[in-house]
């Protein structure tokens, strides 16, 4: 039989609660990073939607300090801030795996301008639909482009084209 179980929960050490209070106030830290069209995806209340506006309008940094205390607090109150925590993880996530995408067709957008034809051949393995001619003629204006120091109009035509082919 547990001995424990019938006792009344202990008390948090001030520590425990300066730990909770930190990490909430990190959790909104978070928050106000977002746009502000994610946060209502995240499941908060409206009352830290609109705390963390407030906090966007600050200019002074000991208002928005306060604000962030505030934002806090109210993240502590919450019933399912936990569930608020596993949603933002999920949402980074995303990002991270769109960020990777990205850097992935920048690298093979810089391969495909070396003059070696790696890049060419990389491109049809991974996309064999691709309009080798188009590219051919993105890829050599895009490269002088870059020898006459002119505006990166077919090197983003290049990007797009290559985007477009991922999706």
């Amino acid at each position: 039989m547990n001995q424990w179980k019938d006792e009344e929960p202990v008390e948090k050490s001030r520590s425990q609660r300066k730990r909770e209070s930190t990490a909430m106030q990190r959790l909104g830290e978070d928050l106000t990073r977002l746009p502000h069209s994610a946060l209502a995806g995240l499941g908060v209340s409206a009352a830290v939607i609109e705390a963390v506006r407030e906090y966007a309008a600050m200019k002074t940094h000991e208002s928005r300090r306060r604000q962030m205390q505030y934002i806090g607090r109210m993240m502590r109150e919450m019933d399912d801030a936990e569930a608020v925590v596993q949603r933002l993880a999920a949402l980074k996530e995303g990002r991270q795996v769109d960020a990777e995408a990205f850097h992935h067709l920048e690298r093979l957008r810089e391969q495909l301008l070396l003059d070696d034809g790696s890049g060419m051949q990389a491109l049809l393995e991974q996309y064999p639909q691709a309009d080798v001619q188009h590219v051919r003629q993105l890829v050599r204006n895009a490269r002088k482009e870059r020898e006459n120091q002119k505006l990166p109009k077919n090197y983003r035509a290049l990007f797009r084209y290559l985007r477009d082919l991922e999706a």
